[in-house]
């Protein structure tokens, strides 16, 4: 039995389907140093059914406040950060060697393909990464994790 889970959690969490979320996301947030680390957040914030679908319906006047108010978006973040850490890396190695993104020096992500191809089932999530920049726009990473209160990667 314990293959076959395995083999089920492969299926959902395949780093060739999930890379484009990195990408999108990446598209729309304003370049700052470090902001790489930013990409750890993505998978967590997008793929949790609460937070998704507060994402989906973020508009421009919303920040990190109004998504913290509701406390069933950030519950069990830093398990959540911890839990798909493994799988991010894995998402970001496959985008850079597919030439969908790039590293430069300061650690920022520039995005080098802005159009998605992705699975059917993962339009929400795309939306909501597309989104994500809503939440982040105008803070450093470091404020970013205080506010989310993720203490650790």
């Amino acid at each position: 039995m314990s293959k076959f889970a395995d083999s089920i959690y492969q299926i959902h969490n395949n780093p060739f389907v999930l890379a484009p979320l990195f990408v999108e996301f990446f598209r729309y947030i304003r370049p700052k140093p470090q902001n790489i680390l930013l990409a750890y957040l993505v998978l967590p914030l997008v793929l949790h059914e609460d937070s998704k679908q507060w994402l989906v319906g973020a508009k421009i006047t919303s920040s990190i406040h109004t998504f913290c108010n509701k406390k069933k978006n950030i519950f069990g973040l830093q398990e959540r950060v911890r839990l798909y850490k493994y799988l991010t890396n894995q998402c970001l190695q496959y985008a850079m060697d597919n030439q969908m993104i790039k590293i430069n020096e300061n650690l920022i992500v520039e995005v080098l393909i802005p159009e998605n191809k992705t699975v059917e089932n993962l339009r929400e999530s795309l939306k909501a990464a597309s989104n994500l920049y809503k939440v982040f726009r105008e803070l450093d990473v470091v404020a970013i994790y205080r506010l989310l209160g993720v203490k650790e990667l």
